[in-house]
């Protein structure tokens, strides 16, 4: 049986969306941890209806109440960002607050020898002294956000947020992650380090390695 064959959906508990999270139950490794779902993010970063509904989500807990000037994009969600920011146009916030604003959608550069985020110079003036939030696909350790909120905060931003699309984490660095899916939506979801997987303790092989751009069958 293909790992396609095992696809689970889940759908989001909130209300006036039909999202749902495709994932794929087994022993999979990433980066930072090993995790007993795969969540496949291909259809929610990719095509516009469903990206779209996830931006519509997401901007819920921004829109009216708190001010984006720039949305930081992890994880290939630029789409998300992107129609995320088109939700959050006319976001109002007092007398003077201009409608239809211009938000910046940016993804940092990752350096290959320090997994540093950096931006060239000439984006540093959409970050610095500006109102930002970070989009990422997948939360489970919370370094990757870490590193986000590290980065907005190096280049004189102001962190505002952080959103995913699935978070097994309520918050990082004390920021609240705001997440379409969660563990409750995947009672079961687990992740091990690498040092104590009960998968491997077991000897149970590994299905797959995983990242951000999908899995790659062993």
């Amino acid at each position: 049986m293909s790992l396609q064959d095992k696809v689970i959906r889940f759908y989001a508990k909130q209300k006036s969306t039909d999202l749902y999270l495709k994932a794929i139950p087994g022993h999979f490794i990433t980066n930072h941890s090993h995790i007993n779902y795969y969540t496949d993010m291909t259809e929610i970063k990719s095509i516009y209806r469903v990206a779209h509904n996830a931006a519509e989500v997401l901007s819920r807990k921004y829109k009216n109440v708190i001010p984006v000037d720039t949305i930081l994009c992890l994880d290939g969600t630029e789409a998300i960002g992107t129609l995320l920011a088109w939700e959050l146009r006319d976001s109002h916030f007092g007398p003077g607050t201009h409608a239809k604003k211009d938000i910046a959608i940016v993804t940092p550069e990752q350096n290959n020898n320090t997994s540093q985020l950096i931006f060239r110079d000439n984006y540093k003036p959409l970050i610095r002294n500006r109102d930002c939030i970070a989009i990422v696909a997948s939360v489970t350790t919370g370094y990757t956000v870490h590193k986000a909120i590290e980065t907005i905060q190096y280049y004189g931003g102001i962190v505002r947020g952080v959103s995913a699309v699935f978070s097994k984490v309520n918050q990082v660095d004390g920021v609240p992650v705001d997440s379409i899916f969660d563990v409750s939506t995947i009672p079961d979801y687990r992740s091990y380090d690498y040092t104590n997987c009960p998968y491997c303790q077991q000897g149970i092989k590994v299905d797959a390695l995983v990242n951000t751009n999908g899995y790659s069958v062993l």
